[in-house]
């Protein structure tokens, strides 16, 4: 038996079957329809058609003759923790869509480990950034920028920095976690966060007071801060302590902290929300497989990740500078653990 290879579907044979010009059927493949004054209809048309053929464009002439690898780096905190796991998944399929592949890398919050992957990166002729920044990363992103290197921060931008970012609204998360557990009918609400000064937690301890004073409890403000090294030790000396002064429930500022506090809570003992209410922040599976399902804050992963991967290509591929600063609001998903 033979073994036969398959031809493979070039440009030309989408456009005999679509019956339109091999130009055309570039710009309808390349999302320059509308720039082509190409109908809506006749681009679905070429596309399921090239879907139907599998087409796979080649990309390596596309990026010889556009002087670009066709590779986004994105450095994020920590890959093993669940919502930056699941950003990085997002990203990737977004990326794919518009004819990108993602490297990505985890600082582990150092900033040195940081700036040795992005350089590292950029020697690989990656041709733009997603970066979550670390603390103490602040002057090398400066650098970035001012190098014309196209980036956009994400998930804790330095607002200062003139670029482009993608971020929750923070401290509109935090208000809203914190108002629903003040009108649930908890009255003594604490914060567990990390003592850092990154703008997203910043942001949600803003948050946070902001709503205990708007709703009359400025005096019972009471922020806890866990350590990141030792963590689920360090959260448990903080609910402990928090519970001796007489907290009726607590907000997690991050994932991480609350799959902590949860620990903590059960070595404890603590009844929730009897004894103490909880809300926590972004999904997990842990939170609804407790046998009091925590509530917490959801952060809209996909359009997160969307945005910032469409507004890093259009630099690229547009040359298009402009700043945007988008902030996204989160949904805050009600179980169980809130309940007064």
């Amino acid at each position: 038996m033979t073994d036969r290879k398959t031809k493979k579907v070039s440009l030309k044979d989408i456009a005999r079957q679509a019956g339109v010009s091999t130009s055309l059927t570039s710009f309808a493949l390349n999302g320059k329809g509308k720039e082509h004054r190409i109908s809506e209809e006749t681009v679905r048309h070429i596309i399921q058609i090239a879907k139907d053929l599998n087409y796979k464009p080649n990309i390596a002439a596309k990026n010889l003759r556009s002087g670009k690898s066709g590779v986004i780096g994105v450095v994020i905190p920590d890959i093993s923790n669940i919502f930056f796991a699941q950003i990085v998944r997002s990203m990737e399929d977004v990326a794919a869509r518009l004819g990108y592949t993602v490297f990505f890398g985890s600082s582990d919050e150092y900033a040195q480990k940081l700036q040795d992957l992005v350089e590292s990166l950029i020697n690989r002729g990656v041709d733009g950034f997603i970066i979550a920044p670390c603390e103490r990363s602040e002057k090398f992103i400066h650098q970035l920028v001012n190098s014309n290197i196209p980036i956009v921060q994400f998930d804790r931008p330095y607002k200062n920095i003139e670029s482009s970012y993608v971020t929750l609204n923070n401290h509109k998360a935090a208000y809203l976690a914190t108002s629903h557990l003040i009108e649930a009918g908890f009255c003594r609400i604490g914060m567990v966060a990390y003592d850092i000064s990154l703008s997203h937690m910043q942001e949600r301890i803003e948050g946070y007071k902001a709503a205990m004073e708007d709703h009359g409890l400025k005096s019972e403000i009471c922020i806890g801060f866990a350590k990141s090294d030792n963590l689920r030790k360090s959260t448990a000396k903080v609910i402990a302590k928090m519970k001796e002064k007489g907290i009726d429930a607590l907000f997690f500022a991050t994932n991480t902290i609350s799959v902590a506090g949860l620990y903590a809570i059960s070595e404890q003992k603590i009844a929730i929300p009897r004894e103490l209410g909880l809300v926590g922040f972004d999904g997990s599976d842990a939170f609804e497989l407790c046998s009091i399902p925590l509530s917490y804050i959801k952060q809209p992963v996909e359009k997160l990740s969307k945005k910032a991967v469409e507004i890093l290509v259009n630099m690229l591929e547009e040359e298009n500078r402009a700043i945007q600063c988008v902030q996204i609001d989160g949904e805050l998903i009600v179980n169980a653990s809130s309940s007064c």
